[in-house]
């Protein structure tokens, strides 16, 4: 009986194949991480329980996992997760897309004092080039005074003077001089 009761168990436990969630993943900023599953399988469909597998990265400078299947990404590039147990193994691709330059097409803004608000036109670089479309980066107006961000990417005049608006995302920065001149229309009092 214990004989059959063992065979059972290991019957159960026969994996032919790995299924794991998500299916693929992509990576757009430094600080973040994804918890992966991995479920053994067998041909008849049933899971293997007992059958944890280990995890690897195919090219660990891009991304690391630990053996909790928490995927981190260190630099932009392409790769492969891959969860194995003893002979069988499964791999989902894995895209890092890291800003890595910040494309300026205006480093200047002239404006006039009480207009409206221009927006600061930026494309954000990936390693290949290629405009990564909108980031959340962050804009830092150096001397509040003569000009504020409004809208989130567009500079707001407000007294003469010029001033730097710094832009940050995952640690590459760019900057734009602002002016603001004189609205010589107005009349003083």
């Amino acid at each position: 009986m214990l004989t059959l009761l063992a065979v059972v168990a290991c019957a159960c436990d026969k994996v032919d194949y790995i299924e794991i969630a998500p299916s693929d993943v992509e990576f757009q900023s430094r600080g973040e991480s994804k918890n992966l599953s991995a479920r053994c399988m067998s041909r008849a469909g049933n899971r293997a329980e007992r059958a944890v597998p280990t995890w690897r990265v195919k090219d660990p400078e891009i991304a690391e996992i630990n053996s909790k299947a928490q995927l981190k990404p260190k630099k932009s590039g392409v790769t492969e997760v891959i969860a194995k147990y003893d002979d069988v193994e499964a791999a989902i691709p894995v895209r890092v897309k890291f800003v890595e330059k910040i494309e300026v097409q205006s480093p200047t803004i002239t404006l006039v004092e009480g207009g409206d608000a221009q927006p600061i036109r930026l494309k954000f670089l990936g390693l290949d080039g290629k405009d990564l479309g909108k980031r959340g980066a962050t804009y830092s107006v150096k001397d509040k005074t003569i000009a504020t961000i409004v809208g989130g990417d567009s500079v707001l005049p407000l007294d003469p003077g010029t001033t730097t608006v710094d832009i940050q995302v995952d640690g590459i920065t760019a900057s734009v001089g602002v002016t603001v001149e004189a609205d010589k229309t107005a009349k003083k009092k």
